[in-house]
């Protein structure tokens, strides 16, 4: 079997490189269209799921940032940081855990 690149996206990714940090991460191709010259407007959403970003998506995110050799390929456009509630239980109210937590 074939060796990854050690700066390939995928190696440098995987929890084995970073201390076993998980993130549950999906990617979403688009196509909006074509400018003038016939130049696609495409791309990928990005969109992660992890219980604490400071512990597991930041540390990630910036080791991809120094090392990925795909990077030179790639255009930051936006991002946003979202809290999502646990579920609600019997008696309880929307966002109860995470606001009296």
């Amino acid at each position: 079997m074939r060796e990854l690149p050690p700066d390939s996206h995928v190696a440098l990714a995987h929890p084995d490189a970073n201390s076993g940090r998980r993130i549950l991460r999906r990617g979403y191709s688009f196509v909006d269209g074509s400018d003038g010259l016939g130049r696609l407007d495409a791309g990928l959403f990005f969109v992660a799921f992890c219980r604490d970003p400071r512990t597991q998506y930041v540390p990630l995110q910036a080791k991809l940032s120094r090392t990925d050799a795909m990077a030179e390929y790639l255009v930051h456009t936006g991002s946003g940081l979202w809290t999502i509630p646990p579920g609600v239980r019997a008696g309880e109210y929307w966002g109860q855990a995470l606001l009296e937590g």
